[in-house]
């Protein structure tokens, strides 16, 4: 019996070795270069050669996506030039001088991955490609991308196109926190009505198909770049981002699925504190006011740490009246003496300044005045009145003798 409970101990410690070793395994990436980003914070949880800059393909129409969005109108309608239909590579066969509303143009760069209608969009929108992609390019900046250049709309191969898997995380960033962008990317079909043909636009990115969770991405391929995905996902309150760079057509997609799953296996939000918990009591004029969180504030960390931030109150210098809700103070969390969050505390009730013998002093002595000045008002008033009647009096009322018949 004995021999047996040590065989079993020994078994369970086994297990618990392996499922925790394999848990922190890191994930075998085939691409030349990768990321696994949280979304909320940006905070990178998993790299390789990430600030390596890169032909990102048609991961580029992400920003083109972004700058027609911000500076069009979905309902615009665009002209298809020949420039447009010109376009080598994956197209979705638009023809010289169709019209196409923006909206329906967006999809077919996001979905289909169109260069045609790329290049439709520049012109609408930048008057030129190369006007457009200034914009780009300065909407890349905007975002902290500064190690990104473009050159075109569409992400084909071109000298001074380039980016990094870190840079790209972050446009993802941004194209998960624009609802009218985070909704395309998420489509799986949507019928295409062209001037020769109908039919249905297909997302490329089979991790909106097969992943769990998934919020959908942007494929990239050309021969220089290799097979390019930028996809997100969101699981047990996280929202990832995964970018694997210079893949293979076999990789691409069980690269990202690692990435992700390494991230949903190993990280996870700890709550630090909840909307409306109460941190801590004051006493204000004699009354005891409960100062609480304004908001949530979660912590993103592995799951096998154990080490979790301390925190610290600052309180404003309190005045009254205090009114419920009103910001007094904030809480700071630590880590590594560098403070990772921070959140407002408020007050939780209705403190009303208190009423002391020198205010009751000062109200009645104003009333006091207040009325003398009343009175002397009056009188004076009353007085005007009386010389006003009497000299009405005088003036109305000839003497006697004072005219004559003649």
């Amino acid at each position: 019996m004995r021999k047996q409970y040590m065989l079993f101990t020994i078994l369970t410690i086994i297990l618990i070795f392996v499922f925790s070793s394999s848990a922190m395994a890191q994930p075998n990436i085939a691409g030349e270069a990768a990321i696994l980003m949280d979304a909320e914070t940006g905070e990178v949880l998993w790299a390789k050669n990430e600030r390596d800059q890169r032909s990102p393909a048609s991961i580029t129409k992400l920003v083109t996506a972004l700058v027609a969005i911000e500076k069009g109108n979905l309902q615009d309608e665009v002209t298809v030039s020949q420039e447009a239909v010109s376009t080598r590579g994956s197209i979705v066969w638009l023809r010289a001088g169709e019209t196409q509303t923006l909206e329906n143009l967006l999809y077919a760069i996001m979905l289909n991955s169109g260069n045609d209608a790329a290049i439709a969009i520049a012109e609408h929108i930048g008057g030129t490609v190369e006007g457009f992609a200034e914009m780009m390019n300065q909407k890349a900046r905007d975002l902290g991308a500064y190690s990104t250049n473009f050159v075109n709309p569409n992400g084909l191969p071109a000298q001074g196109h380039y980016s990094t898997a870190y840079d790209i995380a972050l446009i993802m960033k941004a194209a998960l926190e624009d609802p009218v962008l985070k909704e395309i990317i998420g489509t799986r079909t949507r019928d295409w009505n062209g001037m020769d043909w109908q039919s249905q636009l297909v997302n490329l990115n089979q991790l909106l198909w097969q992943y769990e969770g998934s919020l959908g991405g942007k494929t990239g391929y050309t021969s220089e770049a290799g097979r390019c995905l930028v996809t997100a996902a969101n699981r047990n309150g996280m929202d990832l981002i995964s970018v694997v760079l210079g893949s293979n057509s076999q990789r691409i997609w069980s690269d990202s699925t690692r990435l992700l799953d390494y991230g949903y296996d190993n990280f996870h939000k700890l709550k630090l504190v909840d909307q409306g918990d109460e941190i801590l009591q004051i006493d204000m004029a004699g009354k005891s006011v409960p100062v609480l969180s304004e908001q949530v504030v979660e912590y993103l960390t592995n799951k096998n740490s154990d080490v979790t931030p301390t925190w610290k109150i600052k309180m404003h210098n309190l005045d009254l009246p205090l009114e419920k809700g009103e910001v007094i103070g904030s809480l700071e969390f630590v880590l590594n003496d560098e403070i990772i969050e921070s959140v407002s505390l408020i007050a939780g009730t209705n403190v009303k300044k208190p009423i002391t013998w020198v205010d009751i002093y000062v109200k009645a002595t104003l009333v006091f005045f207040g009325l003398v000045v009343l009175i002397l008002l009056l009188k004076a008033i009353n007085m005007l009145r009386k010389r006003r009647t009497l000299y009405m009096n005088r003036v109305g009322k000839p003497k006697y003798g004072s005219s004559r018949m003649y």
